[in-house]
């Protein structure tokens, strides 16, 4: 499965981070140096491995995209469940 997914007129690839003690998704603009990066706290028990990205529904990855904050990640962002 791709991490890359067709969103808001644009290509974004996505990959696992970890970032201040909490797991992330980052969403990179491929087609474009132009966009943000987009950052979504998702829970590390369910996005725990390396390879998790590449086995979740297209329509998941989409769900993070529009979970995602521009970026950063605030404190109070609430984690993505599905």
């Amino acid at each position: 499965m791709s991490t890359r997914i067709k969103a808001e007129g644009d290509v974004w690839r996505a990959e696992l981070a970890d970032e201040g003690g909490e797991r992330v998704v980052v969403f990179f603009c491929a087609s474009t140096d132009q966009r943000p990066y987009r950052v979504a706290r998702v829970d590390p028990d369910r996005y725990g491995g390396s390879d998790a990205l590449e086995e979740i529904p297209e329509e998941e990855l989409r769900g993070l995209f529009e979970a995602s904050r521009s970026m950063g990640i605030p404190r109070d962002y609430p984690t993505y469940n599905q």
